[in-house]
């Protein structure tokens, strides 16, 4: 698989948090439930961790690593998250070139990206633009999971490695916003008469984070106690966008249940 070094870079490991660099000092696994994933990534950021999340589920393994609570690198052995599977499917190459690359990489061993850069397919500033999209999209996706395993291994990323640098909550945010099931959102959100409000360390939580407008203004709506149905009401995110956006505010600790 194709990779890019990022200049946006995660600071040294610190001793301090339940999961740092420290090699051997953290030995986590268990199964993957609804909420196991977006509440993983949001203690990850918490404590600061530096390490390996492993996923399997069958013969699918997927692979993030953290430097610091920030997400660095992923990758998978599916083949639809196969770097030429983004390209193609991006409109960044058209199949018979990808083809062409595909036969001389397969001769010269080279990667993909050297191999589209040499024949000027692609710049070197395109090919690591689409790995980063493509890194993006794999630890995206594991949020859909609700089964298989996972262990943490605490051990520290190479440097070479560190293609998107982002803080784990920034990508939780994303992730959970593209949640697939209702069912699962449902479950979490609760019914319309659930009411919500910010919490005490809302500002300090928030502050970081690339919130949307409409996003920001159900905060407000929030500073008393207001249901979900008048949360939907007043919004101008549809009704889903809504629920994921509180789910995800929702493990984030912005916002609670009252």
């Amino acid at each position: 698989m194709s990779r890019a070094a990022s200049s946006s870079r995660p600071s040294s490991p610190s001793p301090q948090g339940r999961a740092t660099g420290v090699p051997g000092r953290v030995a986590r696994e268990g199964d993957i439930r609804s909420t196991t994933l977006p509440n993983l990534f949001h203690e990850f950021s918490e404590a600061r961790a530096t390490g390996f999340l492993h996923l399997t589920e069958g013969d699918v393994k997927k692979s993030v690593q953290f430097g610091e609570g920030h997400v660095l690198f992923a990758s998978s052995n599916q083949r639809d998250d196969r770097f030429s599977q983004f390209l193609l499917k991006s409109g960044a190459i058209s199949l018979k070139s990808l083809m062409r690359a595909l036969e001389v990489m397969t001769v010269t061993k080279d990667r993909l990206g050297e191999v589209m850069v040499r024949f000027k397919m692609l710049t070197s500033e395109d090919v690591e633009k689409w790995i980063r999209v493509q890194v993006r999209e794999i630890v995206y996706s594991i949020f859909q999971w609700t089964r298989g395993r996972y262990s943490f291994e605490s051990r520290v990323p190479s440097a070479e490695t560190i293609v998107i640098g982002a803080p784990a909550d920034v990508i939780l945010l994303e992730g959970v916003k593209r949640i697939e099931s209702w069912v699962r959102v449902y479950e979490e959100v609760g019914g319309l008469n659930t009411e919500y409000r910010t919490t005490r360390d809302m500002p300090k939580i928030t502050r970081d984070l690339p919130l949307s407008p409409e996003e920001k203004e159900i905060l407000l709506m929030c500073d008393a106690p207001t249901s979900l149905e008048e949360i939907c009401e007043a919004s101008k995110l549809n009704d889903y966008d809504v629920c994921r956006t509180v789910w995800a505010l929702l493990i984030l600790g912005a916002l609670m249940k009252s």
